[in-house]
């Protein structure tokens, strides 16, 4: 494809391909990419007007199903950009082909279910777009036949609307849970579902104005309300690699609110430990929120867990006892703390002994805190940021005092 031929395609131009009608279909870019590929692309904005596609397909049928080299058809291109006119006509195009007689499958229904090099359909492309209007209209024309299939990355639509964030967000995930069959079967990478994500995801506006002061993000409770209702057995689903569940991913997030809603649908899932034996406060404490820890120890059901040991025999108070040496914030915590209630750990030690200083016990123990920061729903991040403060307060002080 040449420059003039590539410019007319990105301005919606018909004219110069009127004299190509028998070989548009040869007409590529480097990447292979068709007139249809080159025109969907470079539309700022969804066009006012269909004819350009209406008339490319009519002169090339063949184009509405061609791909490029990452395995993108013009359906995907359309629903990225949100092209929702475009994909309208594209599904209207593919209806009027003949049902293939041997599978009975629809070309349309072909078309919505083809993937590209990393098996995203063109939901996937839409949903990771929050391309609202696009999913709606995907979603239907493909049901009631329409279950969940995952990409390379294990990552299901429902998966991807739930793990970004923006306005058309709660839009998209109820488009699709209306709309499909499966959802929460299998969602996302390393076993996590689309509760996992949507405990992990924050408002970032908000985080650009409440950082300073909470060193946290703000999750948007209305989706994880939304995924609870439809299936609240997502909250009892743990992730292959480190076994945490979405209370868990709350929890180290320092998302109350998210722990609030899923222990009140899903009371049993405050049962569930990690691969280490942690429970959700045991997360809590590693995520050094002081003020979301006093707040969870008023919820019975998660008060309940602060004698829980995990598979070192260490409650989460002698996760505190470690902290209490290190941060002034939770010594305060320490400092009204009842002991006897929380035994001894593995090594024989209480949450005394640890906090009058077995040194080698407080080093491992504050190596667990740190390893349960890294990771996709980490919060390695605030944790460096707080110790950071924390040391920059105590040598304030210091300078003030000499």
């Amino acid at each position: 494809m040449d420059a003039v031929l590539f410019k007319a395609a990105a301005e919606g131009d018909i004219g110069p391909f009127e004299n190509y009608q028998t070989c548009l279909d040869q007409l590529l870019t480097p990447d292979e990419n068709t007139i249809l590929h080159v025109y969907l692309g470079n539309q700022s904005r969804e066009p006012e007007s269909t004819d350009f596609v209406d008339k490319i397909l009519e002169m090339c049928p063949q184009l509405l199903l061609q791909a490029n080299k990452k395995g993108e058809i013009p359906l995907h291109l359309a629903a990225r950009y949100g092209h929702s006119n475009v994909v309208k006509v594209l599904i209207d195009r593919a209806k009027a082909r003949p049902t293939d007689p041997e599978s009975g499958v629809t070309e349309a229904k072909k078309m919505l279910r083809m993937t590209n090099e990393e098996q995203d359909t063109a939901l996937h492309e839409a949903a990771r777009n929050r391309r609202s209007h696009v999913v709606e209209i995907l979603t239907k024309e493909d049901r009631p036949e329409l279950s969940y299939s995952a990409n390379v990355h294990g990552e299901t639509p429902l998966y991807i609307a739930a793990s970004s964030w923006g306005q058309e967000q709660e839009k998209v995930i109820d488009e699709i849970l209306a709309n499909c069959i499966s959802v929460l079967d299998y969602g996302g990478p390393n076993g996590r579902t689309a509760l996992h994500a949507a405990s992990a995801v924050g408002d970032h506006e908000r985080l650009v104005t409440h950082y300073a002061a909470f060193f946290s993000t703000w999750l948007n409770i209305s989706v994880v309300k939304v995924l609870l209702e439809y299936d609240a057995s997502a909250a009892y689903i743990a992730e292959t690699e480190k076994k945490r569940t979405a209370l868990h991913i709350a929890a180290i997030q320092g998302h109350v609110n998210a722990m609030k809603e899923i222990v009140s649908r899903c009371p049993a899932c405050c049962e569930l430990v990690d691969n280490r034996g942690w429970n959700a406060l045991h997360y809590v404490v590693a995520s050094k929120r002081t003020e979301v820890f006093k707040e969870c120890l008023r919820i019975p059901l998660l008060d309940r867990l602060k004698t829980k040991k995990d598979n070192k025999g260490n409650t989460p108070f002698h996760l505190i006892a470690a902290l209490a040496l290190k941060l002034d914030n939770w010594l305060l915590v320490f400092r009204f703390t009842e002991e006897g209630i929380y035994g001894l750990n593995k090594q024989k030690l209480s949450i005394k002994d640890i906090y009058n200083g077995r040194l080698a016990e407080i080093q491992e123990i504050l190596e667990s805190l740190e390893d349960v920061g890294s990771g996709p729903f980490g919060c390695r991040r605030r944790i460096v940021l707080e110790e950071t403060n924390e040391k920059n307060k105590k040598e304030k002080d210091a300078s003030n005092k000499a």
